[in-house]
C-alpha cells in the first residue's frame, strides 16, 4: 500500500509540473519623470541637456514646478513652502549650462559624474527667493544663489547677467557654489573626509583667545597648531572660527570646513603665506592628494581656474 501511495504522489507531482505556466503579459511602459527636450531653449541647449541625461542619467531642467523645486521624499517643514524658484528665460539656458560646466562639471572625471557626481535633478532658475512675513514691500524677500533638496540642486542666475559677468564675478559665484556642491557630496556620502585629517591637530587643548588681528601672538599660535581662518575678505582681513571656549566643541567640523573652503576656492598665491606653517601644509596637502588619488579630482585646478 505504501508503494502504491508513493507512485500516486509521483504522478501528481508530474501532472502539476507539466501544467502550462501563465502567459506573461506585454511589457509595461515606465513613465519618465521629464520629457526631453523641454521645449523653448535653443536647439544647442536642448541637445546638450539630452546628451547629459543620456550619458549621466541626470536631468538639467529649465522648466519645472514648485513641487519639483521643493520635492522631499518625506514630510517637509512648513517654512520650506515659502521658498520660490522663479523660472528663467529659456534663451539663457546654454549660457547657464556653460557656466556650470566652467565652474564645476569639467573638473569631474566621467566615472564620478556617472556615479552620483551629478545630482538626479539640476534645476536652473532665474531667482530663488524666500518670503519674509511682516516685512514691507521691497524688502519682503531674501534671495539665494542655490537650494539643495534631497538629490537635487537648484541654481539661480539663469538670466542676462550671465552674459555680462566679469572674471571676478564668475570666481566669486564659483566660490559660493563649489562649497555647496562639495557639502552635498559629503552629506550624501558621495565623497568623504579622510579620518587621518583629524589626527594632525590637537582638538583637546583650548587655543589662547581671542583670535584676532589685535592679538598677533594668539593668531600665530593658532596657525602653528594648523588652523585656518573661516573666511577671507577682499582687503586681506579674515574672520576666525574660534571666538573662545564656547566655540571649541565644534572644532573638528569648523576645521574641515575651513580646509575644504581653502582647497576649493583659494589660489596658490592666496594660500602661500598659510602653507608656510608646516601643520597647515600637511593638512592641506593631505586633502588635495586624497581627492586626487581616490576620486581623480584635482581640487587645486578648481581653485586656480580663471575665466
Amino acid at each position: 500500500m505504501k508503494y502504491i501511495f508513493f507512485i500516486n504522489c509521483l504522478c501528481c507531482l508530474a501532472l502539476f509540473s507539466c501544467k502550462k505556466e501563465a502567459a506573461i503579459g506585454p511589457p509595461i511602459d515606465v513613465p519618465v519623470d521629464y520629457v526631453l527636450p523641454q521645449g523653448d531653449a535653443p536647439a544647442e541647449a536642448n541637445d546638450k541637456i539630452k546628451s547629459l541625461f543620456d550619458t549621466y542619467g541626470s536631468y538639467f531642467l529649465y522648466k519645472f514646478t514648485q513641487k519639483d523645486f521643493l520635492w522631499i521624499p518625506s514630510t517637509g517643514g512648513g517654512f520650506s513652502k515659502i521658498d520660490t524658484a522663479v523660472l528663467g528665460n529659456p534663451a539663457y539656458t546654454m549660457d547657464m549650462l556653460n557656466f556650470l560646466n566652467d565652474i564645476w562639471l569639467k573638473f569631474l572625471p566621467d566615472d564620478f559624474k556617472k556615479d552620483q557626481g551629478i545630482p538626479y535633478r539640476v534645476m536652473m532658475a532665474d531667482t530663488i527667493k524666500q518670503f519674509r512675513v511682516g516685512f514691507p514691500p521691497g524688502r519682503e524677500y531674501l534671495y539665494f544663489d542655490y537650494k539643495v533638496v534631497g538629490k537635487s540642486i537648484t541654481f539661480a542666475g539663469m538670466n542676462a547677467s550671465l552674459r555680462t559677468m566679469t572674471s571676478a564675478d564668475k570666481v566669486a559665484k564659483r566660490n559660493v557654489l563649489i562649497g555647496v556642491i562639495w557639502n552635498y557630496y559629503i552629506q550624501n556620502k558621495i565623497l568623504d573626509v579622510p579620518s587621518s585629517f583629524y589626527d594632525i591637530s590637537d582638538y583637546e587643548t583650548y587655543p589662547a583667545s581671542p583670535i584676532n588681528a589685535a592679538n598677533p601672538e594668539n593668531v600665530e599660535a593658532f596657525r602653528q597648531r594648523g588652523f585656518l581662518p573661516s573666511s577671507y575678505n577682499a582687503d586681506g582681513s579674515v574672520y576666525e572660527w574660534y571666538y573662545g571656549t564656547y566655540s571649541w566643541p565644534q572644532a573638528k567640523s569648523n576645521d574641515i570646513t575651513t580646509y575644504l573652503n581653502a582647497i576649493l576656492t583659494r589660489t596658490d598665491d592666496q594660500m602661500a603665506s598659510y602653507l608656510a606653517y608646516p601643520m597647515i601644509k600637511q593638512k592641506f596637502d593631505l586633502l588635495v592628494n586624497y581627492y586626487r588619488s581616490k576620486f581623480n579630482i584635482d581640487v587645486r585646478a578648481i581653485a586656480n581656474a580663471t575665466y
